[in-house]
Formats: C-alpha cells, sequence, structure tokens
C-alpha cells in the first residue's frame, strides 16, 4: 500500500519534513490538521516496525504516544475550503449591501463632512428652474406646519400675489369659507348676546414677500433680488402674520448655491435672513414704518444644511420709544433648532425723509380684510 501526503496546515507538501521507507511517505514534522499536534521528528525519536505499518492502516503510533490518522486530514481540508469561500462570500455580500445602503441612504456625519455633489442650479427662468420652483411651491403647501397654520389665517392676497404662488386651491377656498363664517358667525353671536367671537378664530393672515417689487428696487437688493433665483431662494417665503402684527412664522426653502462649507447654509445668508426677518416683525410698531439695525446677536446651534426647508420664529419683546427689541429662533420642518437669535431695531430721527409708500406696500403686504382693522400708529405718538 502507498500513502502520499499532499499538504498539513496550508502548507505544501515540500515544506514537511519526512522520512521514506519503502513506498510509504511518512510526515515526520508537520502540524496534524484537526488536533493541532506535533508528529515526531527524527530528533525526538523513531518510529517502531509497527508504526510503519499502521500507516498502511491509517493510523500511526509516535514515540510520545501521539495518534496520526493519514485520512483524516485529506477529507477535512475541502470541508474548510469551502467553510473559507462561504465566509468569504459573506463578507463579499455583506460589504456590497452596506455599501448600497450608505449611497441611498447616507449617515448624517458623512453627508456632513463629505457632501453630495450637487448639479449647478438651473437659469434664472429656464423651463427646468421653473419645473423646480413648482416642485418646491407643491411640496411647501404640502407640510403640516403650513396646512396648519393655513387653516388658522387669512388668505393671501391675489391681488398683489401671483396665482402660482396662492397656494392649493381647496386650501384657499377653506380659508375664504373660515373668514366669511367667522365674521357671520361673530355678528350673529353679538346680536344674541352682544358679544363673543368665532368657535374658530382666524388667528394669522398670510403674505409672500418680494413679489412684485419694481426692478429699479429688487435689482439693488440682497434679500429681494441677489438672493432669489435657482439654487438660492428658488420660491418666495411663505410668511404668517400673527394679526396683531407681533409675531411671524415663516417657512423658506433654502438651495444649494448659498453654502459656505460645501452642502451647509452660510452663517452670513443666515444672519441676513434674521435681519430681515426681525424688520419684519419690527416694522409695524414704527410710525414711519421704517427702522435700521442697531444690533444684531447670532447663536448658531447646530449646521444648517441646504437645499431644505426652514421656519423662523420672530417676535416682538418689548418697545421703548424708538426702539424695538425682537427675538426668534430658526428650526428644520421637524422642530430641531438650528439658530437663535435676537435684534434691536431703532426708527431714525430722519425716517420721514426716507419714508417710503413702495417700501411700506412691500413690507406690509396686508390682506383687505387685516387692513381695515388694524389701527396705525399714529405719527405723532411717543417715540422719543
Amino acid at each position: 500500500m502507498s500513502f502520499r501526503l499532499l499538504s498539513y496546515a496550508g502548507r505544501p507538501f515540500e515544506q514537511c519534513s519526512l522520512k521514506s521507507s519503502g513506498n510509504i511517505v511518512v510526515p515526520m514534522r508537520c502540524i496534524h490538521t484537526s488536533r493541532n499536534q506535533f508528529l515526531p521528528s527524527s530528533s525526538s525519536g523513531r518510529w517502531s516496525n509497527a508504526a510503519r505499518a499502521n500507516v498502511g492502516r491509517g493510523t500511526a503510533d509516535g514515540p510520545n504516544g501521539k495518534r496520526f490518522a493519514s485520512g483524516a486530514t485529506t477529507a477535512e481540508m475541502p470541508a474548510k475550503s469551502n467553510l473559507a469561500l462561504r465566509m468569504a462570500l459573506g463578507m463579499t455580500l455583506l460589504s456590497v449591501t452596506t455599501y448600497s445602503l450608505g449611497v441611498l441612504y447616507p449617515p448624517n456625519l458623512y453627508t456632513l463632512i463629505y457632501p453630495r455633489e450637487a448639479p449647478p442650479s438651473p437659469d434664472k427662468g429656464s423651463v427646468q428652474a421653473l419645473k423646480d420652483a413648482a416642485e418646491l411651491e407643491r411640496q411647501l403647501w404640502e407640510l403640516p406646519l403650513v396646512q396648519d397654520l393655513a387653516r388658522r389665517s387669512h388668505p393671501l392676497n391675489s391681488d398683489t400675489v401671483p396665482a402660482n404662488f396662492l397656494g392649493p386651491k381647496a386650501l384657499s377656498t377653506s380659508t375664504s369659507t373660515a373668514t366669511s363664517s367667522s365674521g357671520s358667525s361673530s355678528s350673529s353671536s353679538e346680536e344674541a348676546s352682544g358679544g363673543g367671537g368665532s368657535e374658530e378664530e382666524l388667528t394669522h393672515y398670510m403674505a409672500r414677500p418680494y413679489l412684485n417689487l419694481p426692478e429699479s428696487f429688487s435689482r439693488h437688493s440682497l434679500t429681494a433680488g441677489l438672493l432669489q433665483g435657482p439654487g438660492r431662494m428658488a420660491i418666495p417665503p411663505l410668511l404668517f402674520v400673527r394679526t396683531d402684527e407681533k409675531a411671524i412664522t415663516g417657512v423658506m426653502h433654502l438651495g444649494r448655491s448659498i453654502c459656505g462649507h460645501d452642502g451647509i447654509v452660510h452663517g452670513g445668508a443666515i444672519a441676513t435672513l434674521f435681519d430681515d426677518a426681525f424688520f419684519r416683525t419690527a416694522v409695524a410698531n414704527f410710525p414711519a414704518r421704517i427702522g435700521v439695525t442697531a444690533w444684531l446677536k447670532i447663536d448658531y446651534r447646530a449646521p444648517t444644511r441646504a437645499d431644505q426647508f426652514v421656519v423662523f420664529k420672530t417676535k416682538v419683546d418689548k418697545v421703548e420709544g424708538r426702539k424695538v427689541f425682537v427675538s426668534g429662533q430658526m428650526e428644520d420642518v421637524e422642530g430641531n433648532l438650528l439658530v437663535q437669535a435676537s435684534a434691536l431695531f431703532v426708527q431714525p430721527k430722519y425716517a420721514h425723509l426716507i419714508k417710503s409708500e413702495e417700501r411700506e406696500k412691500h413690507f406690509l403686504n396686508r390682506p383687505a380684510a387685516i387692513a381695515r382693522t388694524l389701527e396705525p400708529v399714529g405719527e405723532n405718538a411717543d417715540m422719543q
């Protein structure tokens, strides 16, 4: 009977120390793969004739009593090779799956450091720009916050807002119905009990700034001109102004072309938007409807990612003569705080010299129903 050894422990046959006797090849210093034991070498002892005979039967006893099964290694090697192959295939499949999920749903930290490459913004007025604006407008009116506030707000002024920015017809119809029912229920309750109000009182009115401005004004304006358009603010913000004009909730979309770090909106752009939002909140409290920024404080709490809707919430804290103190914050649509800010606005003593009806109309874009109910601040009010 002949016996041939192909390999031991992944080593080729030539690397094993062998002793040959006749037609029997015996490994002398190779590791037994199933028991991790050493077979004796010529220096540790010699094989007996009985041991050499046992090799032919498939087993061998060395001088130290260790047994070697000649058929064990050759039978186990294919099984171990299959196991290694399965493990390699499993790791490959896991790697491909993890990579695919990372591409489709990238983790926040990774995209913060390595943002996805974005295509260039389309030209203003192009077909693609109009298509993108229409899609953003649809997404805007589908936001739960917008739908909730719209149900409690007077509708947009159709005389000053283009039809494509008035929102869904169903929503406009419902708000108009709520406005009329509010007035009728108020009058009927006053007749019945001498007072009272409607069951669902409208607490805000809606406005869309930066629309219908003369070219001579918008082309030199940062917020009404340069920041408007594809990749920046592709659609005008939607403002929900409290009926007493002491607070505003604004929803706007910030594009990819106003970034500092790629994918993160520039902090200077955020400060500019806060300055504009604060002025809109404070302007109704000035007799001349004009004021200037005395100071503006910004606390950036988290990176503001580009290409998303954000929510501005601003309010008047107090009014002291010609000074109006305002504060507010910016959140994402899920309510996560991004920025906090506060500011002081002052009406200059020369305000009557730069008063503009066009500017006042732009910043106080009130519906007719609201304009009739608000009492304007008198020119002779105590604003010293």
